[in-house]
C-alpha cells in the first residue's frame, strides 16, 4: 500500500500473495473470490470464498459446499524515534497553485494524519516518540538545554551611550499658517492581491500624481490676515505592502480617478511672536561590538535547565532604558551557534560537532542567547531600499560614533531579518488524549518567519535525535530493551535563501562574518554555498555515522540534487500540493511501520 490508499497496485500484490498459497481451481473448487476492505485504522480485512465439490455428501444430494476464510493484516511499529525538521520560513505562508490552504496549514494537517496512522499501527509494547525542530535562520532550542551549556558573557554588534548635546531653541515668527480640508470626493477603488511572503515589497506606483491648484490670496499676497483656497487632486495608482502575523503578504492597490478635496489656507498674526521655542537634544551613540553579561538569562530552576530571563540597559532610543527578554515575556529562546571556522581558515568547528557536550570552562563550546533587540547595524538606515533587501549597502565594520537613533536594529524586523521560529520539542511519546491535544496546539503554533537556512535545522534535528551526546541518557535505549529505528523527516518548500542583513545563528552576518572571510563584506551567494555544503556534511553524518534514515520532502518546490542526495536511498519525495504532501506523509508512515498478518 502507498500510505492509506488500497489501490489497484496494492490489490494485485494481495491477490498475488493469495495465489501463491491457493491457486484457482485447486481441489476442484470453483467461483473463487477475494475481497478486501480497508478501514480508517488501516487494517486490511481480507475474505476469500470458494465453492468446494463434495464426495460423501454428494450421495445425500449436497453436491457443493461454500467455504469462506478471513484474515487481517495491519502495520505495526517497532520502537521508533521520529524527528521532524520543518522549514517554517516566510514562504510557508503562501499557497501552492491549485490549493485552497496555505502551505503551513497543509503541513499541520499532514503531520496530524501521519501521527494518526502511526498511532493506530503502534503495538502496546513498543515505544514511538516524536520530536520537532522548526527552523528558519536559527532554531528555538534554548529551553531544552542545561544552564552550563550556555555562555555567561557574549559580544554583540550593539551600541552604547556617548553623549548628548542640548541645542538652543529658535524664535517664533510674526505669523502662523493653518490649513483645513474638506472631505474627499470622487473616484477611488482598492483591490488586494498576495505577494511573496519572503520579499513583501510593494511594486512602484503607476502614473500617480497628487497636485494642489491654489487660487490667489485674499485680499492679497502680503496682507495679514489673508486666506486662499485650492483643490487637491489625485490620479493614478499607489501600492502598499503589509505582512500579517501569520506571514501572509498582502499587496493593496489604490486607484484614484479625479479624487479631490478643497484646502483652505489661512495666515494670521502670531500672538506669541518673538518668544523662544523649545530646544532640542542631540544624542550621540558609540556603535561597536560590546560584551554583555547574559548569565541572568539562564534562570535558576532546580532541574538545571534554562528557563529564560531578562536584563535592562539604557540603550533604547534617546538613552531610554530598554528591557531585553530571552525565553520569557513572549520572546523565544533562540540561540547563536558555538564557535565555527571561517571559509579558508583552520580550527575546530565546534558548531558542527553533533554530540560534543559543552565544556563550561571553554566558551567556544557553549551556545549563546539570540538577542535581536540588542543588535544594531552600522551606517545602514533602510532595510528595504529600492530593489529589495538583497541590495543593502553601506555596512561599516569599524566602530562608529553616530548622531541620533536612526541606525537599524534587526529587532524591529522579527518576521524576516531577526526571525526566531517556534520552539523545538524533544522526543516524547504521544498516546494520551492530553498529549494529542498538546500536539494539535503545538502544530497550530508554527508560524512562518525568516529565510531558509537548511543547515541549522538539520544540525539540531541530529542533536535532538542522536543516541549519543547531549541527550544520550534519554535516547540511547527503549524501555523494552529493543532496538530503536531512528528517522529524520526533513521538509522544505524552497531553495537555500540567506541574507547578509539577517541576524541569524552566527550573528549579524554582514558584520560578524563568523563563517565568511573577515576582511570583506560577504554576499548572499557566499552564505548560500556555505549553508548547502554544511547540509551535505550533516546529511552524511546522519546516514553514515548515526544510522539514521533520512526522509526528505520538497513541498511546492523542485526536488534538487542537494535534497535528493541528502535523503537515504529511495526516501526523497516531491509534493506539489497539499494532497500530495498528505499522501507523502502517509507513505512514509507506512514504510516506517512493518506489515504484520495478525490472524
Amino acid at each position: 500500500m502507498t500510505g492509506a490508499s488500497f489501490d489497484a497496485v496494492a490489490r494485485k500484490a494481495a491477490d498475488d500473495m493469495f495465489a501463491l498459497n491457493f491457486t484457482r481451481g485447486r481441489y476442484g473448487t470453483t467461483d473463487l473470490t477475494m475481497t478486501y476492505n480497508v478501514g480508517a485504522d488501516l487494517i486490511v480485512h481480507g475474505m476469500a470464498s470458494v465453492v468446494v465439490p463434495t464426495v460423501i455428501m454428494g450421495m445425500f444430494g449436497k453436491k457443493t459446499i461454500p467455504l469462506e476464510a478471513t484474515c487481517d493484516a495491519m502495520l505495526q511499529l517497532p520502537n521508533s524515534d521520529i524527528m521532524f525538521v520543518l522549514d517554517t520560513t516566510l514562504s510557508m505562508a503562501e499557497t501552492n497553485v491549485g490549493d485552497t490552504q496555505s502551505k503551513i496549514a497543509a503541513l499541520r494537517q499532514s503531520v496530524t494524519d501521519f501521527y494518526t496512522i502511526l498511532n493506530n499501527a503502534q503495538s502496546a509494547g513498543s515505544q514511538v516518540r516524536y520530536g520537532f525542530v522548526p527552523y528558519s535562520s536559527t532554531v528555538n532550542v534554548g529551553q531544552l538545554l542545561r544552564r552550563e551549556w550556555m555562555v555567561d558573557q557574549w559580544a554583540y554588534q550593539s551600541r552604547e551611550q556617548n553623549e548628548y548635546i542640548d541645542n538652543a531653541g529658535g524664535t517664533q515668527g510674526n505669523t502662523t499658517t493653518t490649513t483645513t480640508y474638506s472631505p474627499w470626493s470622487g473616484g477611488i477603488t482598492t483591490s488586494t492581491s498576495y505577494g511573496s511572503s519572503e520579499n513583501c515589497v510593494a511594486p512602484p506606483n503607476e502614473s500617480y500624481t497628487d497636485t494642489t491648484a491654489w487660487q490667489a490670496w485674499s485680499p492679497n499676497g502680503t496682507a495679514v490676515p489673508r486666506s486662499r483656497t485650492g483643490t487637491q487632486t489625485r490620479n493614478g495608482s499607489t501600492y502598499s505592502a503589509s505582512r500579517a502575523s501569520n506571514g501572509v503578504c498582502t499587496i493593496t492597490k489604490t486607484t484614484y480617478n479625479g479624487y479631490s478635496r478643497t484646502a483652505t489656507q489661512t495666515v494670521e498674526e502670531n500672538p506669541n511672536a518673538g518668544q523662544t521655542t523649545a530646544g532640542t537634544r542631540t544624542y550621540y551613540w558609540n556603535y561597536k561590538k560590546i560584551t554583555y553579561t547574559v548569565s541572568v538569562l539562564k534562570g535558576s530552576s532546580a532541574n538545571g535547565l534554562i528557563t529564560g530571563g531578562y536584563f535592562e540597559l539604557p540603550i533604547g532610543n534617546n538613552f531610554a532604558v530598554k528591557r531585553f527578554n530571552w525565553g520569557v515575556g513572549g520572546q523565544g529562546a533562540c540561540i547563536e551557534e558555538r564557535t565555527t571556522v571561517r571559509t579558508g581558515d583552520t580550527g575546530t568547528e565546534y558548531d558542527l560537532d553533533v554530540d560534543m557536550v559543552p565544556n563550561p570552562a571553554n566558551p567556544d563550546t557553549q551556545w549563546r542567547p539570540f538577542l535581536p533587540d540588542i543588535v544594531w547595524s552600522r551606517s545602514v538606515t533602510n532595510y528595504y531600499p529600492a530593489g529589495g533587501a538583497a541590495n543593502i549597502t553601506g555596512w561599516q565594520p569599524n566602530d562608529v560614533i553616530h548622531v541620533s537613533n536612526n541606525y537599524i536594529t534587526p529587532g524591529s524586523y522579527k518576521s524576516d531579518f531577526a526571525a526566531c521560529p517556534s520552539a523545538s520539542r524533544k522526543l516524547a511519546t504521544i498516546r494520551t488524549a492530553t498529549e494529542q491535544t498538546s500536539l494539535t496546539s503545538y502544530l497550530n503554533s508554527l508560524v512562518p518567519r525568516g529565510r531558509t537556512y537548511h543547515d541549522i535545522g538539520m544540525l539540531w534535528g541530529l542533536r535532538l535525535l542522536s543516541a549519543e551526546g547531549l541527550f544520550a541518557s534519554e535516547n540511547s535505549s527503549s524501555p523494552n530493551g529493543g532496538n530503536i529505528a531512528r528517522n529524520i523527516i526533513f521538509m522544505t518548500d524552497g531553495d537555500t535563501e540567506t541574507n547578509i542583513a539577517d541576524y541569524d545563528a552566527y550573528g549579524l552576518s554582514a558584520l560578524d562574518r563568523r563563517r565568511t572571510p573577515g576582511g570583506s563584506l560577504p554576499s548572499n551567494s557566499d552564505q548560500d554555498g556555505i549553508v548547502e555544503d554544511r547540509l551535505r556534511r550533516l546529511c552524511t553524518v546522519a546516514k553514515d555515522q548515526k544510522n539514521i534514515t533520512v526522509w526528505v520532502i520538497a513541498f511546492g518546490t523542485s526536488l534538487t540534487s542537494l535534497l535528493s542526495d541528502c535523503a537515504s536511498s529511495g526516501r526523497a519525495y516531491q509534493a506539489n500540493n497539499a494532497a500530495e504532501l498528505n499522501q507523502t506523509f502517509a507513505d512514509i508512515a507506512a514504510r516506517i511501520s512493518q506489515l504484520r498478518v495478525t490472524h
